[in-house]
């Protein structure tokens, strides 16, 4: 019986303590096949017990976009992170030689980082890959060192963005440091051989955000972000806060900045419809997109809204057609508040490559034709958003 030590508290708990015990029983699984000398995928609660991404050897398991194969291995302690990645690599030229998902929940104090360890020395070990990026939802400090330490030890150069983490400034010989996604992937591909100068890295267009600040009442000064991507949430909100102090999330790193009530928003919130909270007994959102459009219809409605960020995560297991399924509450909101005498500035962003069977040019095609903006990257979407509700823009 694989973790059972853990199994008859698991079995018998009581309501409201369902975190606590998975949570156990999780650690203790991963336990269990490292010490059998193999990777398990599912070091988390159950929505990423369920749903943590893998893609070994070109075939995705559960939620994972169509890419190219290359030289570029990813330990991914994220999900839509990992995605984001491989789908940044690939824009940029280059390919995946394997993507190893650990669940969100590895660099915690409880888990330590085992499979990160144990995907970095597969990748160690591959022929195929020559170059390592590590990405992780904000870790734990200790076991951050720890991974660092570890890393530092390889002969392949690794780069690492690990979100929320203050911008290092050690040099660690092999080592490359990242703030924000996109510059993990281009430090990626320029270390896999890809010639700098030849990358299309799309700066945040200055103009759009003069533009889209000039459409709005000075009472219009918040950011709403609804996600179906916890990974894309978090990026999009520590760039908020980079700027502002009054951010509030579900899955805020300090608690106090946590949302009281998960269904009512305060000043800027991003909410990761992701989360525990809002998938217990029903599909993640990027199986069924539909749990948030009561949400954003609310958010619509508030008269001190001056942007609305939404997500589109294509690729395996993802909705066929995420976008769709928006677009008649897109509408609406959109004409509810040009009644209202205001521009509602929705900005949205499309995670995918052409490969991915929902075809991303059609998905982008049909935000655009109902007037939603749309942003390259998920790094930029955080960076756009923010400026068009900041007084100064800085890039």
């Amino acid at each position: 019986m694989i973790g059972g030590i853990y199994m008859k508290e698991w079995l018998g708990w009581q309501k409201g303590d369902w975190g606590a015990y998975f949570g156990l029983l999780a650690n203790n699984l991963t336990n269990y096949f490292t010490m059998a000398g193999l990777l398990i995928f599912t070091v988390g609660f159950p929505a990423e017990f369920v749903y943590t991404r893998i893609a070994p050897n070109n075939v995705g398991l559960c939620f994972a976009n169509k890419v190219n194969r290359g030289n570029i291995g990813i330990v991914g302690a994220s999900g839509t992170g990992s995605q984001e990645l491989s789908v940044r690599i690939q824009e940029f030229g280059g390919g995946i030689s394997q993507l190893i998902g650990t669940g969100g929940r590895d660099l915690s104090e409880e888990v330590g980082g085992i499979m990160m360890m144990d995907g970095i020395q597969a990748l160690e070990a591959d022929e195929e890959t020559d170059v390592i990026v590590l990405i992780s939802k904000p870790p734990a400090k200790k076991v951050a060192e720890k991974i660092l330490k570890f890393a530092g030890e390889i002969s392949k150069p690794v780069v690492v963005f690990f979100l929320g983490e203050v911008e290092n400034t050690e040099t660690v010989p092999g080592i490359y440091f990242a703030k924000r996604s996109k510059e993990a992937a281009i430090q990626a591909v320029v270390l896999a051989g890809i010639d700098e100068e030849t990358l299309n890295k799309r700066a945040l267009n200055l103009p759009l955000i003069e533009e889209i600040k000039g459409k709005l009442k000075p009472e219009q000064q918040y950011i709403r972000g609804l996600f179906c991507g916890g990974t894309l949430c978090d990026e999009a909100m520590f760039a908020a806060m980079e700027y502002f102090d009054n951010v509030y999330s579900n899955i805020h790193p300090d608690q106090n900045r946590q949302l009281k009530n998960n269904n009512v928003s305060q000043e800027h919130t991003f909410i990761d419809f992701g989360s525990d909270e809002f998938t217990s007994g029903k599909p993640h959102p990027m199986i069924d997109p539909s749990t948030r459009i009561d949400r954003f219809l609310q958010e619509a409605k508030d008269p001190e809204v001056g942007v609305i960020i939404l997500d589109f995560v294509l690729g395996y297991g993802a909705h066929p057609d995420p976008v769709g399924v928006m677009l008649p509450a897109i509408e609406e909101a959109k004409s509810f508040a040009e009644e209202e005498g205001r521009h509602l500035e929705i900005l949205g962003y499309v995670l995918g490559t052409e490969l991915d069977e929902q075809n991303l040019t059609e998905q982008i095609k049909k935000l655009e034709d109902v007037g939603v903006t749309i942003s390259s990257s998920s790094q930029n979407t955080g960076l756009l958003a923010r400026g068009f509700v900041q007084k100064e823009v800085t890039k």
